[in-house]
């Protein structure tokens, strides 16, 4: 299967599993963008996983209205940066904090 990227993906550092993922899951670049820039960051087996949840939601509400629709969002980034999946999951729990 040819993965076809546009610069902004390059740009975000996405990987061709994360690019692919992110379309069957219709996750766009300005959500992995804002994923990076107001998720909560936590480090864990190796990797940096950001995530949006209700409290990130209300502490930026007036910054980036657009959160709301990204409740529940996961991307798991390598150490150098790199976006390797990105996911939708509600359960917190499942992610170690």
């Amino acid at each position: 299967m040819t993965i076809y990227m546009n610069p902004e993906q390059l740009f975000l550092g996405l990987t061709n599993h994360a690019v692919r993922r992110s379309s069957q899951r219709g996750i766009k670049t300005k959500h992995i963008a804002n994923l990076l820039k107001f998720g909560r960051k936590n480090y864990q087996n190796g990797a940096i996983y950001y995530s949006i949840g209700n409290k990130e939601i209300a502490k930026y509400k007036n910054i980036c209205p657009a959160l709301k629709e990204m409740n529940g969002m996961h991307l798991v980034s390598s150490i150098t940066g790199d976006v390797v999946t990105i996911f939708r999951n509600k359960n917190f729990r499942l992610i170690k904090y």
